[in-house]
């Protein structure tokens, strides 16, 4: 769930159209349906069970419902920054992990009062609409709570979101995957999600809409905690039969044989940072010069001086004397030790005469 400082219009529930009506009808009411209540609470863990579902178990016939939580980490997007939607400094400090999903969308932050959801169906049968209205009917049949469905899917009361919404979608299978707000700590979530990076950063990376967010315990007159929530929300999706439910350890080898390899990948610095889209931060020096450092696959791969478009880059070799400043930030992997290593250069050059020459007689 992304901390929130953009306000969401309240939105009511659309009229479904054509296309959601065809899949609607499209789904048996009879089909065979499963609940995976996941027994660890390790992010990387719960991720790897998901893909090996995903990638190894036939959903046209029978659906499945993975319930899963987490200690505190910041889970970003497949194709998002790392160093962009999270306080990476902060992380360590707070026992928080920072890891990559497989499934497009926004940065969460889940902790032990975050419930995950995920609804695996066959792609014929994929629909989010359907899947929030099995919470939502959940939480108003326990416990009294209004919460409607937005047009970009998250689930909402009064505006504000207590849940966020992802998928991925294959040739036969398919899952959405939301987080649903119990009672997560948000002084937490807001530190956690903070960017450091700054405001001038050159990226095609995917970017997280902030929201407006509130936790299920505070819009609920009645007393509420997580495992009610799972108790109301099997009882809506096994309904009428009320029965299917597993309690799963992710890393049995002996039910998902590999899904250790699977887990091994989203520790991996490789999967969580080397995959990051090409990004360039610029840091304001004087007049329109900036110094910039650009970071491929994780690493530093150019740093130098810019000033409206023109360049003097490591790379370009035409730093002249600066060069020696800049080209320690090549090849070295990107963290908060470079960033600050890299700040302290762009303070000094604030100041420095040559740097000053050099932009001016371009």
């Amino acid at each position: 769930m992304v901390v929130a400082f953009k306000m969401l219009r309240k939105s009511v529930l659309r009229p479904p159209t054509m296309k959601l009506l065809h899949r609607l009808l499209s789904i048996r009411s009879d089909v065979a349906k499963l609940v995976y209540i996941s027994k660890s609470t390790d992010i990387f863990a719960n991720l790897a069970l998901e893909d090996w579902l995903y990638t190894n178990r036939d959903f046209s016939h029978h659906h499945l419902l993975m319930l899963w939580r987490n200690g505190p980490c910041v889970v970003i997007g497949r194709h998002q920054n790392p160093w962009l939607e999270s306080n990476f400094a902060a992380l360590p400090l707070i026992g928080a992990k920072l890891a990559r999903r497989n499934s497009g969308g926004g940065t969460v932050y889940h902790d032990l009062e975050n419930l995950n959801l995920t609804f695996f169906t066959g792609r014929g049968q994929y629909c989010r609409r359907r899947n929030l209205e099995v919470i939502a009917r959940a939480l108003k049949g326990a416990f009294g709570v209004e919460a409607e469905i937005n047009k970009r899917e998250d689930l909402c009361i009064d505006g504000s979101k207590i849940s966020g919404t992802a998928s991925k979608l294959g040739r036969t299978n398919a899952y959405h995957h939301c987080t649903l707000l119990v009672n997560a700590n948000k002084d937490l979530m807001s530190l956690a999600l903070r960017n450091i990076l700054g405001e001038r950063v050159k990226t095609n990376a995917s970017l997280s809409v902030r929201s407006k967010i509130t936790n299920l315990r505070e819009d609920c007159d009645t007393d509420v905690s997580v495992d009610l929530v799972v108790d109301a929300i099997i009882s809506v999706y096994l309904k009428p039969t009320h029965t299917g439910v597993e309690f799963v350890d992710p890393m049995d080898e002996g039910l998902f044989p590999g899904v250790g390899k699977i887990k091994d990948t989203f520790m991996s610095d490789q999967w969580r940072f080397h995959r990051t889209p090409n990004f360039t931060i610029f840091r304001d020096l004087f007049g329109a010069a900036s110094a910039f450092l650009t970071v491929e696959k994780g690493r530093g791969r150019d740093c130098g001086l810019d000033s409206e478009g023109v360049q003097w880059s490591v790379q370009k070799e035409n730093l002249q004397q600066l060069g020696g400043l800049f080209e320690n930030f090549i090849d070295r992997d990107f963290n908060k030790e470079l960033l600050d290593e890299f700040d302290m250069v762009v303070s000094g050059l604030k100041n420095s005469e040559t740097c000053r020459t050099l932009i001016s007689v371009r």
